[in-house]
């Protein structure tokens, strides 16, 4: 997303620099800088580099997905704070009031978390709070693939291999459900992850599993619009990109009901492809009938996923966030600088892989301590 910003914010008006906590101190990329941070680095390393960081003071500061926010914020010199929501994420709703005061706007990618982000920070109402469009590098729709005729029923995974959110485990249960199911399937897998090599291993002996690693550009689109159906096992999700790009091409998404902004997707599309969070045993369900319904039938689910992927297709995500980001420089200031606290605790100087494990809100919590 934000190589998205690097490349298209000139064209809509917006001059923007970019700081990435993790990146090396010079990423050798224009506009880019980094904080060169690590697992071992701390709150107060964190809050020392971005002091050091010599650029002028933004107009519109854009907090993406609001980590750091909370300990850099009376740091950043603004002057408006921007936050940016693309993924919802254990912990967030209860994260969020103790970021009361230090935003001026917010936009999210989808309508649960707009919600989520008016009800725990109702300073934002109005338009200060908007929703904004994910992007699918299409400018239109595709026409959807032909009925199998004969062929296997094509399955496709695609984003992170990864057990955290994604619970890739589940996919050779899946798998062997499927087959113990009877449908003639094929299914694919398109991205990379830290359990990519595991979930190899299990599938290793499985004819019908095809392994395709992380694509880019056309390669990618050639492999999605091969398939017939797309399926998620996530715990949780804020909007997957990889669903409405799915969208775009004409294959159906197969989506848990995890209060994200897929289930709307899913269930408009057809309310049983939304099917109960964790129930294998449904979603193959929703498989297997998808994969025995007459081709008219799929012809005109295929033709309404284009419908809705039409509001992300184009320059729709970067045309909304310029026109918020201008809006919320002419609005009134109400951000403030982070709330006063007596005394600095101990967790600022912890390393952030030790905070994590033992008091992850400890990275959301307003500091204005003095560091040297």
């Amino acid at each position: 997303m934000l190589r998205l910003h690097h490349a298209g914010d000139a064209a809509h008006g917006l001059e923007s620099a970019f700081c990435a906590y993790f990146e090396p101190l010079e990423p050798g990329v224009e506009r880019v800088r980094g904080l060169g941070l690590s697992g071992l680095s701390s709150i107060a390393t964190a809050r020392r580099r971005f002091r050091q960081l010599s650029a002028p003071p933004p107009e519109v500061m854009a907090w993406h997905n609001l980590w750091g926010l909370g300990f850099l914020a009376d740091l950043d010199r603004a002057g408006r704070r921007l936050g940016v929501l693309h993924s919802d994420f254990p912990g967030l709703a209860g994260w969020l009031p103790g970021l009361r005061g230090l935003l001026d706007g917010a936009l999210c990618v989808s309508r649960p978390l707009l919600e989520m982000v008016r009800a725990a920070l109702p300073e934002l109402a109005g338009e200060r709070a908007a929703w904004l469009p994910y992007p699918v590098a299409r400018e239109r729709p595709e026409a959807p693939q032909p009925p199998p005729g004969g062929r296997p029923w094509v399955i496709g995974y695609a984003g992170r291999l990864a057990r955290a959110q994604k619970r890739v485990d589940r996919f050779p249960d899946l798998v062997r459900a499927l087959r113990g199911a009877g449908v003639d399937f094929r299914f694919e897998f398109l991205g990379d992850g830290p359990d990519a090599p595991w979930l190899r291993r299990q599938l290793a002996g499985e004819t019908r599993v095809r392994f395709h690693g992380r694509l880019d550009g056309e390669a990618y689109w050639n492999v999605l619009r091969g398939w017939d159906a797309l399926v998620f096992v996530s715990d949780y999700e804020g909007l997957p990109i990889a669903l409405l790009e799915a969208l775009a091409v004409g294959v159906l998404p197969v989506f848990p009901a995890i209060g994200s902004g897929g289930d709307a997707y899913a269930a408009g599309l057809r309310p049983d492809l939304l099917y109960p969070a964790g129930d294998l045993a449904a979603a193959v369900q929703v498989l297997r009938r998808l994969a025995a319904a007459p081709p008219e039938e799929l012809a005109a689910l295929r033709r309404r996923a284009n419908e809705l992927a039409v509001p992300h297709l184009g320059d729709c995500y970067l045309s909304t966030f310029a026109r918020h980001a201008r809006a919320l420089a002419a609005l009134p200031r109400i951000s403030e600088a982070a709330p006063a606290r007596p005394r600095c605790a101990p967790h600022l100087w912890l390393p952030f892989g030790l905070l994590r494990r033992l008091w992850p809100g400890g990275l959301w919590r307003p500091v204005s301590c003095r560091f040297p």
